[in-house]
């Protein structure tokens, strides 16, 4: 069922501001201690000075209808959601309505509204078939010129422009998440156990993940480990194979054209190396059939293999998982191996989804330069800290070092204030693009300090400065939207029968042809019409 938060209007605009463009010029700093005016006592309003939209008393609140994922609209006319909504609409000029979808409804309903002509003033999507045809149909602006004009979306990286823009132009903001979050983790105490070196090349990967299934690591007596640990999930694969030079999905050849990457010599080098240790034992033999969700419990917390290529973060969550447990294993996590090419890593997208704006309901320039300022504004210390922790001594406090420390359920009763929450889903309209002025300000949780953190922290960062582009992510080929998924259902087949022996070099050699004969040869001449298109 639709969850539709009741509208309701913005509080009186907030007058003697400080009169500043809404089209993007550097904003003032905001008074962090409060989101709401502070006239009562003093008779001056210093109200919401941070607040670019705000800035301009003569404008009236900007009417905005934002569709988000993972909220609930059950306790919208509750005091507190009240007063949590009005002060997000003070802060930003706007008077809003939000509309809610469970997470297995979202995308579902996105398909329809898509196909509508009642589409919200901002919602969040990613590049679906269907968002793809809406932009073609020029349903959605084009940002590509508008958001480097703002104090905290315009933080955003080349790397992650690329990778959220369509044939080269930005249709919405997209939402930061880790760059660097890809790499590869293995059991540092049974490597000690066996007195190997920690591995930085192929050739002490290849001795590492030898002794890992044939040394006894664990030392119990029994050959039941592996080094390699891999499921279905074909990203283990993507990751390892940029370290041997292949392209991470288009790379530029020779001539300078784009290039998929199972075309280059890089990729059949690393299905080589993938296919000896898979016919040396080093792999567990049923990868192709194991889950996915299966990893971890099958896997690598029971000891059955020591190593694989993943997010960071589950190598973190697997040893506090083994802390918790009292299991003495420990874990390394890393960014790459050195396969001859130098560090390179495989990095995510950059981004988890857009928040895009429909020319539906925002018509004008101005009007879209204010609902970007709006999206903007969401980004300040004040509204991540209204976000994030809710109110200081309702939802949290601050502790003795300045850290915002949130309230159990428990502690809130104790309270007497209300224990649901009322911030939900609203964490999904964040960009989390932060200027340094604003993050100068926020309020932040104290750091975890646990040796396996603060190594997962580090290779993030460290893996940015090696991560390898996708030279093709801005653009859209129209046959591969068409037959994009029978096209990689062709390769990804091929790739895992070759690693399994299952078929040669022939045989990998014919299932690339069929990709051309398939589509995949006017998908090479489409991506390179408009890869050249753009200037390259």
């Amino acid at each position: 069922m639709k969850k539709k938060r009741k509208k309701f209007c913005a509080l009186a605009m907030i007058a003697a501001l400080t009169v500043i463009s809404f089209a993007g010029c550097k904003k003032e700093d905001a008074d962090s201690s409060s989101v709401t005016s502070q006239t009562a006592e003093t008779g001056e309003d210093t109200g919401t000075e941070g607040s670019a939209a705000a800035g301009d008393s003569k404008l009236p609140p900007l009417k905005l209808s934002v569709m988000l994922p993972y909220g609930t609209n059950e306790h919208d006319e509750e005091e507190l959601t009240q007063r949590f909504y009005k002060d997000i609409e003070t802060y930003t000029n706007t008077e809003l309505e939000f509309i809610f979808y469970d997470l297995n409804m979202y995308y579902e309903k996105l398909v329809l509204l898509l196909a509508s002509s009642d589409i919200p003033s901002v919602l969040i999507t990613g590049k679906s078939p269907e968002f793809l045809s809406a932009v073609k149909n020029d349903e959605f602006w084009d940002i590509s010129d508008y958001i480097y004009d703002y104090q905290n979306i315009s933080r955003i990286s080349e790397t992650v422009f690329l990778n959220a823009s369509i044939n080269g132009k930005l249709y919405g903001v997209p939402r930061s998440r880790d760059l660097g979050r890809n790499g590869f983790g293995y059991r540092l105490d049974w490597l000690n156990n066996l007195g190997l070196k920690e591995p930085e090349t192929l050739d002490e990967l290849y001795d590492m993940l030898r002794g890992f299934t044939y040394d006894d690591p664990d030392g119990n007596g029994k050959d039941d480990t592996y080094g390699l640990g891999v499921t279905n999930y074909t990203g283990t694969w993507d990751i390892m194979q940029v370290w041997f030079g292949a392209p991470n999905g288009w790379g530029i050849d020779d001539n300078g054209d784009l290039i998929p990457a199972h075309m280059t010599e890089e990729y059949d080098n690393a299905l080589a190396w993938f296919r000896k240790i898979y016919s040396e034992g080093l792999i567990n033999p049923d990868f192709a059939t194991v889950a996915s969700g299966d990893w971890d419990d099958l896997l690598l917390r029971n000891g059955a293999c020591g190593a694989t290529a993943d997010v960071v973060d589950r190598f973190r969550r697997n040893q506090e998982y083994f802390e918790g447990e009292g299991i003495p294993a420990q874990t390394k996590i890393i960014g790459c191996i050195d396969a001859g090419y130098g560090k390179r890593t495989y990095p995510t997208s950059g981004y988890s989804d857009l928040i895009v704006i429909s020319k539906q309901k925002i018509s004008t320039e101005e009007e879209l330069k204010r609902a970007l300022q709006f999206i903007d504004d969401m980004n300040d210390a004040e509204m991540l800290k209204l976000i994030e922790f809710g109110y200081e001594g309702e939802s949290y406090y601050v502790d003795e070092n300045g850290y915002g420390v949130l309230y159990t359920e428990e502690e809130r009763k104790e309270l007497g204030v209300p224990t649901y929450d009322f911030k939900s889903g609203m964490n999904q309209l964040l960009a989390y693009f932060i200027s340094p002025e604003e993050e100068a300000k926020r309020l932040n949780k104290a750091p975890v300090e646990s040796e396996i953190r603060l190594m997962e922290a580090e290779v993030k960062e460290d893996n940015i400065q090696y991560v390898v582009p996708n030279y093709g992510a801005p653009y859209i080929s129209e046959t591969y939207t068409e037959l994009g998924s029978a096209l990689e259902t062709i390769i990804g087949d091929a790739r895992t029968k070759y690693i399994m022996g299952e078929i040669d070099d022939v045989g990998l050699q014919e299932a690339k042809n069929q990709w051309l004969r398939s589509g995949g040869e006017t998908v090479i001449k489409e991506m390179n019409e408009l890869y050249h298109a753009a200037g390259n």
